[in-house]
Protein backbone atom coordinates (compact mmCIF):
# COMPACT_ATOMS: atom_id res chain seq x y z
CA UNK A 1 0.00 0.00 0.00
CA UNK A 2 1.48 3.61 -0.99
CA UNK A 3 0.57 7.28 -0.13
CA UNK A 4 1.02 10.55 -0.59
CA UNK A 5 2.72 11.99 2.21
CA UNK A 6 1.19 15.54 1.95
CA UNK A 7 -2.58 13.97 1.63
CA UNK A 8 -2.08 11.98 4.40
CA UNK A 9 -1.06 14.87 6.56
CA UNK A 10 -4.01 17.09 5.29
CA UNK A 11 -6.56 13.73 5.64
CA UNK A 12 -4.81 13.34 9.26
CA UNK A 13 -5.52 17.10 10.42
CA UNK A 14 -9.07 17.17 9.23
CA UNK A 15 -10.15 14.11 10.96
CA UNK A 16 -10.35 12.37 13.73
CA UNK A 17 -8.57 9.92 15.28
CA UNK A 18 -11.32 7.08 14.67
CA UNK A 19 -10.90 8.15 11.20
CA UNK A 20 -7.51 7.07 11.19
CA UNK A 21 -8.09 3.79 13.43
CA UNK A 22 -10.48 2.75 10.44
CA UNK A 23 -7.92 3.12 7.69
CA UNK A 24 -5.64 1.65 9.37
CA UNK A 25 -7.43 -1.41 10.15
CA UNK A 26 -8.37 -1.17 6.36
CA UNK A 27 -4.47 -1.62 5.40
CA UNK A 28 -4.44 -4.98 7.53
CA UNK A 29 -6.27 -6.39 4.34
CA UNK A 30 -10.24 -6.63 3.92
CA UNK A 31 -11.56 -3.20 2.22
CA UNK A 32 -14.78 -4.34 0.56
CA UNK A 33 -17.01 -4.32 3.73
CA UNK A 34 -15.97 -0.97 4.10
CA UNK A 35 -16.71 0.58 0.78
CA UNK A 36 -20.48 1.28 0.92
CA UNK A 37 -19.07 3.28 4.08
CA UNK A 38 -16.82 5.79 2.96
CA UNK A 39 -19.13 8.11 1.55
CA UNK A 40 -21.10 8.32 4.44
CA UNK A 41 -18.02 8.82 6.30
CA UNK A 42 -16.05 11.47 4.26
CA UNK A 43 -19.29 13.44 4.26
CA UNK A 44 -19.91 12.99 8.47
CA UNK A 45 -15.64 13.93 8.95
CA UNK A 46 -15.70 16.79 6.15
CA UNK A 47 -12.91 14.93 4.51
CA UNK A 48 -12.02 15.62 0.83
CA UNK A 49 -12.70 12.68 -2.06
CA UNK A 50 -9.49 13.51 -3.50
CA UNK A 51 -7.97 13.54 -0.23
CA UNK A 52 -9.21 10.36 0.55
CA UNK A 53 -8.60 8.85 -3.13
CA UNK A 54 -4.87 9.69 -3.36
CA UNK A 55 -4.08 8.05 0.04
CA UNK A 56 -4.55 4.86 -1.72
CA UNK A 57 -3.45 5.73 -4.78
CA UNK A 58 -0.50 3.75 -6.52
CA UNK A 59 -0.26 6.01 -9.41
CA UNK A 60 1.86 8.89 -8.06
CA UNK A 61 4.74 9.22 -8.77
CA UNK A 62 5.47 11.18 -5.17
CA UNK A 63 4.49 7.94 -3.52
CA UNK A 64 6.91 6.84 -0.77
CA UNK A 65 6.64 3.27 0.66
CA UNK A 66 3.73 2.89 3.68
CA UNK A 67 6.10 3.25 6.68
CA UNK A 68 4.12 0.31 8.59
CA UNK A 69 6.67 -0.28 11.50
CA UNK A 70 6.67 3.97 12.66
CA UNK A 71 2.88 4.32 12.16
CA UNK A 72 1.38 0.96 13.42
CA UNK A 73 3.76 1.13 16.60
CA UNK A 74 2.82 4.83 17.47
CA UNK A 75 -0.95 4.17 17.24
CA UNK A 76 -0.86 0.95 18.87
CA UNK A 77 1.23 2.30 22.01
CA UNK A 78 -0.91 5.32 21.95
CA UNK A 79 -4.71 2.80 21.92
CA UNK A 80 -2.75 0.81 24.66
CA UNK A 81 -1.89 3.48 26.97
CA UNK A 82 -5.02 5.77 26.43
CA UNK A 83 -7.18 2.49 26.75
CA UNK A 84 -9.34 4.36 23.94
CA UNK A 85 -11.17 0.62 22.95
CA UNK A 86 -12.12 0.16 26.81
CA UNK A 87 -16.18 -0.84 27.05
CA UNK A 88 -17.54 2.21 28.32
CA UNK A 89 -19.92 2.57 31.22
CA UNK A 90 -23.15 2.09 29.90
CA UNK A 91 -24.76 5.47 28.53
CA UNK A 92 -28.50 4.53 28.47
CA UNK A 93 -29.27 7.47 26.15
CA UNK A 94 -26.91 5.57 24.01
CA UNK A 95 -27.43 2.77 21.21
CA UNK A 96 -25.28 0.21 22.41
CA UNK A 97 -23.66 -2.64 20.05
CA UNK A 98 -22.20 -5.81 20.84
CA UNK A 99 -19.54 -7.16 18.36
CA UNK A 100 -18.70 -10.59 18.94
CA UNK A 101 -15.93 -12.59 16.84
CA UNK A 102 -15.64 -16.02 17.42
CA UNK A 103 -13.26 -17.09 19.81
CA UNK A 104 -10.36 -18.35 17.78
CA UNK A 105 -8.42 -22.01 19.02
CA UNK A 106 -5.00 -21.09 20.14
CA UNK A 107 -2.95 -23.46 18.51
CA UNK A 108 0.30 -23.83 18.23
CA UNK A 109 0.67 -22.27 14.72
CA UNK A 110 -0.41 -19.26 15.50
CA UNK A 111 -2.71 -16.94 13.42
CA UNK A 112 -3.60 -18.46 10.32
CA UNK A 113 -4.98 -16.32 7.06
CA UNK A 114 -8.49 -16.97 8.01
CA UNK A 115 -8.31 -15.23 11.41
CA UNK A 116 -7.49 -11.82 10.14
CA UNK A 117 -9.69 -11.81 7.37
CA UNK A 118 -13.06 -12.14 9.07
CA UNK A 119 -11.89 -10.36 12.53
CA UNK A 120 -10.79 -7.21 10.09
CA UNK A 121 -14.33 -7.10 9.11
CA UNK A 122 -15.79 -7.29 12.19
CA UNK A 123 -13.70 -4.53 13.99
CA UNK A 124 -14.42 -1.96 10.40
CA UNK A 125 -17.97 -2.27 12.30
CA UNK A 126 -17.05 -2.22 15.46
CA UNK A 127 -15.21 1.35 14.92
CA UNK A 128 -18.18 2.66 12.46
CA UNK A 129 -20.68 2.22 15.57
CA UNK A 130 -18.26 3.84 18.10
CA UNK A 131 -17.90 7.20 15.23
CA UNK A 132 -21.68 6.83 15.09
CA UNK A 133 -21.73 7.55 19.25
CA UNK A 134 -22.81 3.89 20.07
CA UNK A 135 -21.89 1.99 23.18
CA UNK A 136 -19.85 -0.41 21.86
CA UNK A 137 -18.41 -3.76 23.27
CA UNK A 138 -15.85 -5.47 21.22
CA UNK A 139 -14.09 -8.29 23.35
CA UNK A 140 -12.03 -11.31 22.03
CA UNK A 141 -11.12 -14.54 24.31
CA UNK A 142 -9.41 -18.18 23.37
CA UNK A 143 -11.87 -21.18 22.34
CA UNK A 144 -8.79 -23.01 24.38
CA UNK A 145 -10.19 -26.61 24.94
CA UNK A 146 -9.17 -28.84 22.20
CA UNK A 147 -7.69 -32.61 21.32
CA UNK A 148 -4.35 -30.67 19.66
CA UNK A 149 -3.46 -29.93 23.52
CA UNK A 150 -4.37 -33.19 24.78
CA UNK A 151 -2.51 -34.81 22.16
CA UNK A 152 0.75 -32.50 22.33
CA UNK A 153 0.70 -33.15 26.43
CA UNK A 154 0.41 -37.13 26.18
CA UNK A 155 3.29 -37.14 23.24
CA UNK A 156 5.81 -35.52 24.96
CA UNK A 157 4.56 -35.06 28.72
CA UNK A 158 3.95 -31.44 29.10
CA UNK A 159 1.17 -30.09 30.69
CA UNK A 160 -1.63 -28.53 28.43
CA UNK A 161 -2.07 -25.56 30.54
CA UNK A 162 1.69 -24.53 30.10
CA UNK A 163 1.33 -25.09 26.05
CA UNK A 164 -1.86 -23.45 26.41
CA UNK A 165 -0.68 -20.35 27.90
CA UNK A 166 2.18 -20.06 25.95
CA UNK A 167 -0.28 -20.33 22.46
CA UNK A 168 -2.26 -18.07 23.79
CA UNK A 169 0.44 -15.08 24.49
CA UNK A 170 1.69 -15.84 20.61
CA UNK A 171 -1.67 -15.55 19.28
CA UNK A 172 -2.87 -11.69 21.65
CA UNK A 173 0.60 -10.62 20.38
CA UNK A 174 -0.38 -12.00 16.63
CA UNK A 175 -3.80 -9.78 16.66
CA UNK A 176 -2.30 -6.51 18.82
CA UNK A 177 0.35 -6.32 15.94
CA UNK A 178 -2.71 -6.33 13.55
CA UNK A 179 -4.28 -3.67 15.28
CA UNK A 180 -7.60 -4.81 16.02
CA UNK A 181 -10.09 -2.43 18.55
CA UNK A 182 -10.33 -5.35 21.06
CA UNK A 183 -11.58 -4.38 24.58
CA UNK A 184 -8.47 -6.68 26.21
CA UNK A 185 -9.35 -5.83 29.79
CA UNK A 186 -12.73 -8.50 29.13
CA UNK A 187 -10.30 -11.36 27.14
CA UNK A 188 -11.30 -14.61 28.92
CA UNK A 189 -10.27 -18.35 27.85
CA UNK A 190 -12.60 -21.43 28.18
CA UNK A 191 -10.07 -23.14 30.29
CA UNK A 192 -10.23 -20.11 32.78
CA UNK A 193 -11.09 -21.36 36.23
CA UNK A 194 -13.37 -18.74 36.47
CA UNK A 195 -15.14 -19.48 33.08
CA UNK A 196 -15.48 -22.91 33.46
CA UNK A 197 -17.16 -22.93 36.86
CA UNK A 198 -20.37 -20.61 35.31
CA UNK A 199 -20.59 -23.49 32.15
CA UNK A 200 -20.64 -26.14 35.12
CA UNK A 201 -23.55 -23.93 37.07
CA UNK A 202 -25.07 -23.64 33.46
CA UNK A 203 -25.48 -27.29 33.13
CA UNK A 204 -26.42 -28.00 36.97
CA UNK A 205 -29.37 -25.47 36.08
CA UNK A 206 -30.45 -27.51 32.95
CA UNK A 207 -30.09 -30.31 34.77
CA UNK A 208 -32.50 -28.99 37.34
CA UNK A 209 -34.55 -28.19 35.13
CA UNK A 210 -34.89 -31.61 33.32
CA UNK A 211 -32.93 -30.50 30.35
CA UNK A 212 -30.30 -32.95 30.65
CA UNK A 213 -30.37 -36.74 30.92
CA UNK A 214 -28.13 -39.58 30.60
CA UNK A 215 -29.24 -41.60 27.68
CA UNK A 216 -26.85 -44.54 24.91
CA UNK A 217 -26.20 -42.43 22.07
CA UNK A 218 -24.41 -43.79 18.25
CA UNK A 219 -21.20 -41.99 18.48
CA UNK A 220 -17.66 -41.45 16.29
CA UNK A 221 -15.40 -43.43 19.00
CA UNK A 222 -11.58 -43.07 17.67
CA UNK A 223 -10.00 -45.66 20.45
CA UNK A 224 -6.54 -44.24 19.25
CA UNK A 225 -7.41 -40.53 20.41
CA UNK A 226 -9.51 -42.10 23.31
CA UNK A 227 -12.57 -39.29 22.28
CA UNK A 228 -15.46 -38.85 20.72
CA UNK A 229 -15.54 -36.91 17.01
CA UNK A 230 -18.00 -34.82 15.77
CA UNK A 231 -19.05 -36.02 11.81
CA UNK A 232 -17.04 -33.21 9.98
CA UNK A 233 -13.81 -34.47 12.40
CA UNK A 234 -14.06 -37.72 10.48
CA UNK A 235 -12.67 -38.41 6.63
CA UNK A 236 -13.67 -41.49 4.95
CA UNK A 237 -13.23 -42.97 8.41
CA UNK A 238 -10.28 -42.24 9.67
CA UNK A 239 -9.78 -39.32 12.45
CA UNK A 240 -8.66 -35.81 10.59
CA UNK A 241 -6.21 -35.34 13.17
CA UNK A 242 -3.58 -38.45 12.72
CA UNK A 243 -5.62 -40.58 10.67
CA UNK A 244 -6.65 -42.69 13.34
CA UNK A 245 -9.35 -45.10 12.54
CA UNK A 246 -13.17 -44.40 13.83
CA UNK A 247 -16.00 -46.92 14.72
CA UNK A 248 -19.28 -45.75 15.17
CA UNK A 249 -21.05 -47.43 18.43
CA UNK A 250 -23.06 -46.64 21.33
CA UNK A 251 -21.74 -44.51 24.25
CA UNK A 252 -23.55 -43.43 27.36
CA UNK A 253 -23.19 -39.76 27.50
CA UNK A 254 -25.08 -36.88 28.43
CA UNK A 255 -27.23 -35.67 26.68
CA UNK A 256 -29.17 -31.95 26.42
CA UNK A 257 -33.34 -31.39 25.29
CA UNK A 258 -33.11 -28.60 23.25
CA UNK A 259 -35.97 -30.26 21.18
CA UNK A 260 -38.29 -28.64 24.34
CA UNK A 261 -36.79 -25.26 23.30
CA UNK A 262 -38.01 -25.57 19.05
CA UNK A 263 -40.59 -23.25 19.09
CA UNK A 264 -39.28 -20.53 21.19
CA UNK A 265 -35.67 -20.94 18.74
CA UNK A 266 -37.62 -21.13 15.28
CA UNK A 267 -39.69 -18.03 16.73
CA UNK A 268 -36.63 -16.18 17.38
CA UNK A 269 -35.42 -16.48 13.77
CA UNK A 270 -38.11 -14.08 12.57
CA UNK A 271 -37.43 -10.89 11.30
CA UNK A 272 -33.51 -11.24 11.67
CA UNK A 273 -31.57 -9.52 8.60
CA UNK A 274 -29.78 -12.46 8.10
CA UNK A 275 -29.06 -14.64 4.47
CA UNK A 276 -31.51 -16.74 3.70
CA UNK A 277 -28.81 -19.53 3.56
CA UNK A 278 -28.74 -19.40 7.15
CA UNK A 279 -31.97 -18.96 7.96
CA UNK A 280 -32.47 -22.31 6.21
CA UNK A 281 -29.23 -23.88 8.02
CA UNK A 282 -30.59 -22.64 11.47
CA UNK A 283 -34.13 -24.13 10.82
CA UNK A 284 -32.63 -27.28 10.16
CA UNK A 285 -30.63 -27.56 12.64
CA UNK A 286 -33.19 -26.87 15.23
CA UNK A 287 -34.93 -29.68 13.11
CA UNK A 288 -38.43 -28.73 14.52
CA UNK A 289 -41.41 -31.53 12.56
CA UNK A 290 -44.89 -32.29 13.33
CA UNK A 291 -46.16 -35.47 13.38
CA UNK A 292 -46.87 -38.59 15.62
CA UNK A 293 -45.11 -41.37 16.82
CA UNK A 294 -46.93 -44.85 15.49
CA UNK A 295 -46.24 -48.49 17.20
CA UNK A 296 -45.53 -51.15 15.25
CA UNK A 297 -46.27 -54.53 16.64
CA UNK A 298 -43.66 -57.42 16.96
CA UNK A 299 -43.85 -60.97 17.02
CA UNK A 300 -42.20 -60.87 20.71
CA UNK A 301 -44.38 -58.87 21.92
CA UNK A 302 -42.53 -55.54 21.97
CA UNK A 303 -43.17 -52.37 19.52
CA UNK A 304 -41.06 -50.51 17.21
CA UNK A 305 -41.99 -46.24 17.66
CA UNK A 306 -41.94 -44.54 13.93
CA UNK A 307 -41.81 -41.04 14.22
CA UNK A 308 -44.07 -39.61 10.79
CA UNK A 309 -45.12 -36.54 9.63
CA UNK A 310 -47.67 -38.91 7.63
CA UNK A 311 -49.53 -40.84 9.53
CA UNK A 312 -52.38 -40.16 6.69
CA UNK A 313 -50.18 -42.80 4.60
CA UNK A 314 -49.88 -45.51 7.16
CA UNK A 315 -51.87 -48.29 4.91
CA UNK A 316 -49.15 -48.28 2.74
CA UNK A 317 -46.63 -49.31 5.18
CA UNK A 318 -45.01 -52.06 3.80
CA UNK A 319 -41.59 -53.13 6.33
CA UNK A 320 -39.88 -51.04 8.91
CA UNK A 321 -36.06 -50.95 8.80
CA UNK A 322 -34.12 -50.53 12.32
CA UNK A 323 -30.88 -49.16 12.89
CA UNK A 324 -27.56 -50.96 13.52
CA UNK A 325 -27.67 -49.51 17.00
CA UNK A 326 -31.31 -49.85 17.58
CA UNK A 327 -31.84 -52.12 20.67
CA UNK A 328 -33.90 -55.04 19.00
CA UNK A 329 -30.83 -55.43 16.76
Amino acid sequence: MRYTSVAAASLLTTTTTNMFMITTTLRVGITRAFHHQQSTLITKQRIAPTAFVKLFSTTSTENTQYPFEEVEKKWQAYWEENETFITPERDTTKEKKYVLDMFPYPSGAGLHVGHPEGYTASDVMARYYRMKGYDVLHPIGWDSFGLPAEQFAIQTGTQPAVTTSANIANFKRQLKMLGFSYDWKREIATTDIDYVKWTQWIFLKLYERGLAKQDSVSVNWCPALGTVLANEEVINGLSERGDHPVERLPLRQWILKITDYADQLEAGLEGLNWPSGTLTAQKQWIGKSEGCQIDFAVDNEKTISVFTTRADTIMGVTYVTLAPEHPLV
